[in-house]
């Protein structure tokens, strides 16, 4: 049995291989979604040198480690700016068209917000923050 080369997991029955960018994956079924399938003929055969795993998920946790160290503090900074601004959290999102329970988890650090959600905040709150 081989591993997804995207989330880990063993592969049961047969492996889909998916084209991300210009690399080629061997995925299970569920992680297909992340890619265009590539039909095989059975001439071709895919290799896959052996770092390359390695690295990838090297690379992935390289990522999530500078995501989370520049999004550590980022609840408090909205909370802070929030506050300068005069705005209470129903106002905020309100203004940024997104439901105040979300704002409420991002500024206890309960959630990180997507990119879309940062962008929405700094344009309300960029003299602020």
């Amino acid at each position: 049995m081989t591993d997804c080369e995207i989330c880990g997991a063993e592969i049961r029955g047969k492996a889909q291989i998916i084209s991300v960018g210009t690399s080629k994956l061997r995925v299970c079924s569920t992680c297909v979604r992340h890619g265009t399938v590539v039909v095989e003929t059975k001439k071709a055969k895919f290799v896959q040198p052996r770092n390359v795993k390695k690295r990838l998920y090297e690379q992935m946790d390289l990522e999530i480690e500078a995501g989370q160290a520049l999004e550590e503090d980022y609840g408090k900074q909205v909370r802070n700016a929030r506050g300068k601004a005069g705005l209470k959290q129903e106002e905020l999102a309100k203004k940024i068209n997104e439901k105040q329970s979300l704002l409420r988890k991002i500024e206890n650090d309960e959630i990180s917000p997507s990119e879309e959600i940062m962008r929405k905040i700094k344009r309300v709150l960029k003299p602020f923050l």
